[in-house]
């Protein structure tokens, strides 16, 4: 009995050490999504207020673009994401697009409720790895935002059929420079 008591009371210690379900997302992307969640958790907080949630969107944009500007220097290094699209670049038939999702909400993973990049390979080497991966395979990504004449593309993912909210699930534009499987 008392070896009983004992082994449980190790096996209780070992197991409040263990881990299971780390967040192995990078700092980075880790400050992103919860940057691009406070935008819409504040929009989403004005209610009917047409007025107060117009501006809160203004500003909501403004300020993820500037943070994607300035905090991010318009890169993303090594994020985790999960392939959604996959198709052959309607301009270029060697190179390969994608289309990530970022999950915002662990509770609701949907495409209409997390982040979406759209984006390509920025080379023929990587389009040839990107067109190992399937829709649904998780991967790990780099790259760049498209930025053109100052403005960087928010748009929404679902096209406004589910929310008035484009934080709610906001795509962005991108080139990608690595990829790889995860």
């Amino acid at each position: 009995m008392k070896n009983l008591i004992i082994a449980l009371i190790i096996l209780g210690f070992s197991s409040c050490g263990s881990k299971t379900g780390e967040d192995k997302r990078t700092a980075e992307q880790i400050s992103f999504v919860n940057y691009i969640r406070d935008i819409r958790d504040k929009v989403n907080a004005a209610g009917e207020d047409k007025n107060l949630r117009g501006n809160l969107l203004d500003q909501g944009v403004a300020d993820a673009k500037l943070y994607v500007k300035d905090s991010l220097g318009l890169k993303f290094t090594k994020w985790q994401a999960k392939v959604i699209e996959k198709k052959q670049n309607s301009r270029n038939p060697l190179f390969t697009d994608l289309k990530l999702l970022i999950i915002m909400d662990q509770e609701n993973q949907s495409a209409e409720k997390s982040i979406v990049f759209n984006g390509t390979a920025g080379d023929e080497q990587l389009s040839n790895i990107m067109k190992d991966v399937n829709v649904g395979d998780q991967i790990i990504i780099s790259g760049d935002f498209i930025e053109k004449n100052g403005f960087i593309d928010i748009d929404s993912y679902s096209r406004y059929k589910f929310s008035k909210n484009v934080f709610d699930n906001p795509e962005f534009k991108a080139i990608f420079t690595a990829a790889e499987k995860h």
